[in-house]
């Protein structure tokens, strides 16, 4: 990924054989340098909010909105991993941490999109699909908050698991049909 450059190319061979547009970090929340290998996929992603987006966007946006939180399909859980009913929490009282997580679940409007790729790295950054493609069209594009949202995420993905034994496009297109993660 070319983080400066909005684009990412995928290499065989060392020769790059595609490339697409890429979103990046903000200039208050920089996409981190760092050189890591994938090692997984997930389609259908649900979104576990961060500890900073949590903290710097959604809980002022519910301290706003209580009705945030249906509008944007995300769901409370306790730290047993026990959902909460969150019509009975007083987002007020919470400053800068709050004893849930909030999850968003799979769907046309996840902040992830389709798939995500996971590659570990001590930045909790990965590439996604978003369902914000408008933004692509952009000259500049620093709309994430460090992790790096992918134009066109199920190509990217379909290359990637291209030689893996047993996998076809057509079960990618079944998967992501399916809405299960």
């Amino acid at each position: 990924v070319n983080i400066a450059g909005f684009r990412l190319s995928f290499f065989r061979n060392r020769h790059s054989v595609w490339t697409t547009r890429v979103m990046v970090g903000t200039t208050y929340r920089q996409t981190p340098l760092f050189r890591s290998d994938i090692k997984y996929l997930e389609f259908n992603p649900t979104w576990t909010i961060p500890p900073t987006i949590l903290r710097e966007d959604t809980l002022p946006a519910l301290k706003k909105d209580p009705a945030y939180l249906a509008a944007k399909n995300l769901s409370v859980t306790d730290a047993a991993g026990r959902k909460v009913d969150p019509a009975g929490i007083d987002w007020t009282a919470y400053r800068k941490t709050v004893p849930f997580t909030l999850r968003q679940g799979p769907g046309p409007n996840n902040a992830l999109g389709k798939v995500k790729f996971i590659f570990p790295n001590p930045y909790f950054v990965f590439m996604h699909d978003t369902p914000h493609k408008d933004l692509f069209k952009r000259p500049e594009r620093t709309f994430s908050s460090g992790c790096i949202r992918v134009e066109n995420a199920l190509e990217l993905a379909e290359m990637v698991l291209q030689d893996q034994p047993g996998f076809t496009p057509g079960d990618m297109q079944e998967l992501v049909q399916s809405g299960r993660t």
